[in-house]
């Protein structure tokens, strides 16, 4: 068909007419990537679309057809979607002659493509997330349930030495919250609580914490009862009410503290302002992100220092372990919570990692 002039044969669908860019007249629905697939179009699977693609170009059914099954295996991501409408565009005309070959097509295409570097959605990294910590590369993260590690020598030590400071299985569930919460580190806690245990070592005697006043019943029990012991002020707002939480934070503010949505009153905060209101006086933003988790909110890209995730709830989701994670911004914060999990001995254990795995 290289060279040939199309004229209809049939009446077109109101769904195409003449001229129309086929891509575009796909729904937007067909051109999402799936939460199943890897997002990436390849040369071989156009290479498919547009070798069954020969007939007449007016017979668009079965264009579309192939097109909808290929996106619906090999889906592109939002970006690669629109630089492919963007960039390429074939279309079905009834008074001009295209070059509808198979490898120009394919060389078109393809060169654009490759420009583009697809970034992987939540549900791509949590499908394929790479062990990279077992040495026999298995697709299903083992348990490393073992309280110590050979070394090499008296004089040369292993990765790990003791799994209070570091297990693989740990490490791989840290390694993946951080990819998904977009944080420099995460670590993992015996629970959530353990987790606010150790975000609360961060102030000091004489230094203050601003909270919100609508916040789940362990992390107010924490702050009413057991933070102030340590010589800590704290000071409770409602942190939906952005004048109250500014007229709260001073110099001598270290930690600000909110859960949003609230539990159990589900209020909503602005963290990206509350964030800027944080960091003008030094100090650091710590939110509780159980609710959403990381899949529907990433505070750490509204500008929070630490994210808690309470994993026994939608992290682990089928109540069996219990779990807690602190996602961080920062090496230096990140060594300080590093340093307090190991002194603690709070971080979780091989068994409770492998079941939120």
């Amino acid at each position: 068909m290289l060279g040939t002039r199309t004229t209809p044969t049939h009446t077109f669908a109101p769904a195409l007419s003449p001229s129309t860019n086929i891509i575009s007249s796909l729904s937007p629905k067909t051109l999402l990537p799936s939460t199943s697939t890897m997002a990436l179009t390849s040369s071989i699977s156009l290479r498919h679309f547009f070798s069954s693609a020969t007939t007449d170009l007016n017979d668009h059914s079965l264009i579309s057809r192939n097109l909808l099954k290929n996106f619906s295996l090999n889906r592109p991501t939002l970006k690669e979607s629109q630089l492919f409408r963007r960039s390429f565009k074939l279309t079905c005309s009834i008074d001009r002659e295209m070059d509808v070959s198979t490898s120009a097509l394919i060389d078109g295409v393809a060169e654009c493509l490759n420009e583009t570097q697809v970034e992987p959605r939540i549900s791509t990294m949590v499908l394929n997330f790479e062990n990279k910590f077992d040495p026999y590369e298995a697709i299903s993260t083992p348990p490393y349930q073992t309280a110590t590690f050979k070394q090499l020598s008296a004089t040369e030590n292993g990765p790990y030495d003791y799994t209070r400071s570091g297990n693989p299985t740990r490490d791989a569930l840290e390694s993946l919250l951080a990819k998904l919460d977009e944080a420099d580190r995460a670590f993992c806690f015996t629970s959530g609580m353990a987790a606010l245990a150790a975000v609360s070592r961060l102030v000091g005697t004489g230094e203050e914490i601003v909270a919100g006043d609508d916040l789940y019943g362990g992390s107010d029990r924490l702050l009413s009862k057991v933070i102030p012991k340590n010589g800590i002020v704290v000071k409770r707002v409602n942190t939906s009410d952005l004048d109250e939480v500014a007229s709260a934070i001073g110099w001598q503010t270290k930690l600000v503290w909110l859960e949003s949505p609230t539990n159990p009153r589900q209020q909503i905060s602005d963290i990206r302002k509350i964030a800027e209101m944080t960091h003008k006086y030094g100090a650091l933003l710590f939110v509780d992100n159980s609710i959403m988790s990381p899949i529907l909110s990433q505070p750490l890209t509204l500008g929070a220092d630490i994210v808690m995730h309470s994993a026994t709830k939608f992290i682990a989701g089928h109540s069996d372990p219990m779990a807690g994670v602190l996602a961080v911004r920062g090496e230096s914060l990140a060594k300080d919570l590093y340093f307090l999990q190991n002194a603690e001995g709070s971080g979780l254990a091989p068994f409770g990692c492998w079941i939120c795995l």
